[in-house]
């Protein structure tokens, strides 16, 4: 299982999702010894202390982006398994945690030694695609500050910076240096954006004519006349983003820069949530039923609400596993009840489960069906038990239908409970905005200030991930990250003048009702959101 489930198309993808499972395998195995060694003989003991670990694991996970998230999925659902499946034979075994640890390094060292050679390392595009998007924008740049009319920021340059933002981290899989360029270029993102948002609604007082720069000329070199420019044109916020673009593009042989957690509390909750939901809704049924298979009903319903909590297309990706866990319990019924009771050793074995993986593995070359493929041949091994002795009908059937029900409440409470769907991604983050530009209005310092502007960047960068730049909301929230950065730059001036005191006052005024409007644009947009 382990094999299928760290396949990836690229050398560090595959190595950064191995290391993120067998991490995540580690500690999830210690904490489910921990709670079946103690509170094995209290079912519901140790479904709460389940419970609890998935939150923190899930919760948590939401904080991180790509397979660092990843590994705190494997450690929360890993516990589970173990838990669970030691409630479900009414047995304490420490190897069985150790088993899932063995089995998952083995599968690793397996798909790494037979496939890591072949597949491509595709982190060197990063850089070059960064570089073409940074001139585009200083292209527009220029033209603000030299040109008498100027346009509106192409919207597909605003997509490209919304494609490199979620493209970084697949460049940056399996080399710490890349990964320290990633967190560049995300830095980059956000100022490229706030850079462009000065120009929007924006005038120039004082334009002054420098000649274009030269064909040979350093970035460095263009971005100091950028900078003499916008100073020269009474625009002291465009010059300051202008002077952090500088220096992290021209130090790049610097320190690296410092990892920034950017905690959304109610996309934490969020994600916390689902598994906790999903648990209690299995045990419940489990607890008023006595269904001899509730142990697996309820693993699959929490496996499947912890590895997708923080996923951007919950919902959709639910419904993938359905079809996927249907098919795959179906073909699996089939291979155990009919196919592998006549498997005298491990030849046959492999015999008959091959026609079954390789079908898998067909499907999740198509795009169409690549999704669901996985969680097919998942339940197919799950369902089948290769090597275990055979069963009577009525075990496998009731196996089959838990795993089904597990999904189905996966499922519910994704779509009715607490989805995850853009729209909803969406609407948090829109809320965000407006809360930090909130915050940074009333901040009393320049450091919190600054510090809040750059949780602003870093969420109008996610925020294009999910809504189109022509949107209303993107505009909006544009528009609260582009007053921000005036009330920050008021705030850098000399603070004795009344005047400065009053520009200062102004724009954090300003920052304030750009908040307004993002929020009223999100409770305009509401009622019309589907998960």
């Amino acid at each position: 299982m382990t094999v299928w489930l760290v396949a990836q198309p690229t050398r560090g993808l595959l190595l950064e999702r191995s290391i993120a499972r067998l991490v995540g395998t580690v500690c999830g195995a210690l904490v489910g010894a921990l709670v079946l060694g103690l509170l094995a003989q209290d079912r519901l003991a140790a479904l709460v202390a389940v419970a609890a670990w998935l939150a923190l694991c899930a919760g948590l996970g939401s904080t991180f982006r790509h397979f660092r998230n990843y590994g705190f999925v494997l450690a929360g659902y890993t516990a589970s398994i173990v838990v669970l499946f030691g409630l479900g034979e009414g047995v304490s075994d420490p190897g069985l945690a150790l088993d899932r640890v063995v089995c998952t390094a083995i599968g690793i060292l397996c798909s790494a030694a037979f496939s890591f050679r072949a597949l491509p390392d595709r982190g060197r595009e990063l850089a070059q695609r960064r570089a073409e998007i940074v001139d585009r924008c200083l292209v527009h740049i220029e033209d603000f500050l030299h040109k008498d009319t100027i346009g509106q920021p192409s919207l597909a340059l605003l997509s490209d910076i919304a494609a490199l933002d979620r493209s970084v981290d697949d460049g940056a899989a399996g080399s710490l240096r890349r990964q320290r360029d990633a967190r560049r270029t995300r830095r980059i993102s956000g100022l490229l954006l706030e850079l462009l948002g000065l120009t929007v609604g924006s005038t120039v007082r004082h334009r002054i004519r420098l000649r274009s720069p030269d064909a040979d000329a350093s970035l460095d070199m263009r971005l100091v006349a950028l900078i003499a420019a916008a100073n020269a044109a009474t625009q002291p916020a465009m010059a300051q983003s202008l002077e952090e673009l500088r220096q992290i593009l021209t130090t790049e042989t610097a320190a690296p820069l410092p990892v920034w957690f950017d905690i959304d509390p109610s996309s934490v909750w969020r994600a916390a949530a689902r598994p906790v939901v999903a648990l209690a809704i299995a045990a419940t049924i489990w607890s008023a039923t006595g269904w001899p298979s509730g142990a697996m009903m309820a693993m699959t319903a929490a496996l499947f609400t912890s590895l997708f909590s923080s996923h951007d297309q919950g919902n959709h990706m639910v419904i993938q596993v359905l079809f996927g866990t249907m098919a795959g319990a179906v073909a699996g019924t089939l291979a155990r009840l009919f196919l592998l009771p006549h498997a005298d050793d491990l030849a046959t074995t492999l015999l008959c489960i091959a026609p079954f993986l390789l079908a898998g593995a067909w499907l999740m070359r198509r795009p169409l069906t690549s999704k669901m493929a996985i969680d097919l041949t998942m339940t197919f091994l799950l369902t089948s038990q290769p090597s275990s002795p055979p069963v009577a009908l009525a075990q496998a059937l009731n196996e089959t239908a838990a795993m089904i029900v597990g999904v189905t409440i996966a499922v519910a409470t994704f779509w009715t409970l607490l989805p995850a769907t853009p729209a909803v991604r969406s609407r948090l983050l829109g809320q965000r905005i407006a809360r930090l530009t909130l915050r940074l209005s009333k901040a009393g310092g320049l450091k919190p200030a600054k510090a809040l502007r750059q949780s602003l960047r870093q969420a109008l960068a996610r925020l294009l991930d999910f809504t189109p730049p022509q949107s209303a909301t993107f505009v909006a929230a544009q528009g609260c990250l582009t007053a921000s950065s005036r009330a920050v730059a008021a705030r850098c001036g000399d603070p004795a003048p009344s005047t400065s005191l009053h520009s200062a006052a102004a724009y954090d005024h300003a920052a304030r009702q750009a908040a307004a409007t993002l929020s009223a644009t999100l409770a305009k947009n509401k009622t019309g959101e589907t998960p």
